[in-house]
């Protein structure tokens, strides 16, 4: 089972969520743009190296498995239990937390958070909200939050621009930078995908 919108819907198998990850990668393309923006992202606002960093939304741990490998202290946080179930048999020495994202109570904080990848489209819709509060809560003082998402989708699921930083900015978030892809592109009002970097600031 998976969880969409909240609720569970028709059964399928995790590991075919990996599938097209692993297409890439077997023909010669990166699969992990958002891991290297993120080690970008390190080293122009001077991350240190032992940040803890938390992915929200984690799904099967693909962005989270990837910062490990790369020596970054990542956890990962989902709140459907098959994929998590997943990301654990890849990677079972990362901590992996089921968790709804608008009720996250992890009892830590994070230098960054990462949504890459849709994830707010994912959440229930009367959910969406309370995300931002959510993550604050687990941000460092100072700490980052980077989000992607696309701005439209055949499917019906959106969230606008203005709604999403006007959350943001509800919840104590700075807006620092915005991109039109992960691989920072520069952004353009006319952009289908978003990639948005705010800081914890104080709760207003």
């Amino acid at each position: 089972m998976r969880w969409e919108y909240g609720r569970r819907v028709a059964s399928w198998d995790p590991k075919n969520y990996d599938t097209a990850w692993s297409q890439m990668e077997a023909a010669g393309k990166d699969p992990h743009g958002e891991v290297a923006f993120l080690t970008r992202l390190m080293r122009r606002h001077e991350v240190p190296a032992t940040a803890r960093f938390l992915d929200a939304g984690c799904g099967t741990g693909r962005v989270a498995i990837e910062l490990d490998r790369r020596g970054i202290l990542v956890e990962g946080t989902d709140v459907d239990a098959d994929m998590l179930g997943h990301a654990k048999s890849k990677a079972p020495h990362i901590t992996w937390t089921q968790a709804d994202l608008a009720r996250l109570q992890l009892g830590s904080t994070f230098d960054v958070i990462v949504m890459a990848g849709n994830v707010i489209l994912f959440v229930e819709p009367e959910h969406r909200p309370l995300v931002a509060p959510a993550l604050h809560g687990h941000g460092a003082p100072g700490g980052l939050l980077v989000a992607g998402m696309q701005l439209a989708r055949a499917d019906g699921r959106r969230v606008s621009l203005p709604t999403w930083d006007a959350w943001m900015e509800s919840a104590g978030f700075e807006l620092v930078e915005r991109f039109a892809t992960w691989d920072e592109d520069p952004w353009h009002e006319s952009a289908d995908y978003v990639v948005s970097v705010h800081r914890v600031g104080a709760r207003p």
